[in-house]
């Protein structure tokens, strides 16, 4: 009887124990996909956070740059903003000689690399681009003034704009009475030799906007026909 007793609260023990095991492990495991779902959450706020700052930033730097840009175009003088040819070798020379013949300048030499399309943002216009390059210019002069006088007028005659990055004027000789009558009557190279280099922004007019001025110049054209004819 006692025996019988014993294994009948065995089995219940046993029974019991296993209940709370298996609540025990369900417990453990609730906690475990809990605990697993709020750090794959926490995760992905962390990366969405992440995210929109780093899209925040870009867009404030856009905004910034963007605003830089547009303030530099707005201190551009009207007839430069609106001369769209860009960066043409037959008007750069024309200029340097007309202007360098003003100031009697000499052996003068320009180097420009070739340009550089902006397509980028805040650059991306859809009826312009940006050209931009660097450009060295080389000169000879009879003195400082005239080489100042020179270079100003002519970075001022460029359309776009252009920055002055490094300027070096040096005066190679004292002149010789005999260099002075040379000078006067107009002949001889000044000893005062120059190099200047410098960015140029130039604006240039696209391709596209031609064909879709020239479109709708066309279809008035025809419109303006059909009108006279009626």
């Amino acid at each position: 009887m006692k025996t019988d007793t014993l294994k009948k609260n065995i089995i219940i023990n046993s029974s019991i124990l296993s209940v709370l095991i298996l609540i025990f492990s369900s417990c453990i495991f609730f906690i475990y996909y809990q605990k697993k779902n709020a750090d794959e959450e926490s995760n992905k706020i962390n990366t969405e956070t992440e995210t929109i700052k780093n899209k925040t930033a870009s867009i404030a730097g856009k905004a910034s740059l963007a605003k830089k840009y547009k303030d530099l175009y707005s201190q551009i003088p009207l007839e430069k903003r609106t001369n769209l040819t860009g960066i043409k070798m037959d008007e750069i020379n024309f200029k340097l000689k007309t202007i360098g013949d003003k100031f009697y300048i000499t052996n003068r030499e320009i180097k420009i690399n070739v340009p550089e399309n902006f397509k980028d943002e805040p650059f991306k216009l859809k009826t312009m681009n940006v050209l931009y390059t660097s450009v060295v210019l080389n000169f000879r002069s009879y003195t400082e003034d005239k080489a100042f006088l020179f270079l100003d007028e002519f970075l001022k005659s460029l359309n776009g704009y252009t920055i002055l990055i490094n300027i070096d004027i040096r005066k190679e000789k004292e002149y010789s009475s005999e260099n002075l009558i040379n000078i006067s009557a107009g002949k001889g190279i000044g000893n005062v030799s120059t190099k200047a280099e410098f960015y140029w922004y130039s604006f240039k007019e696209d391709d596209k906007a031609k064909v879709g001025v020239s479109k709708i110049r066309s279809s008035q054209i025809k419109t303006e026909n059909v009108i006279k004819q009626q």
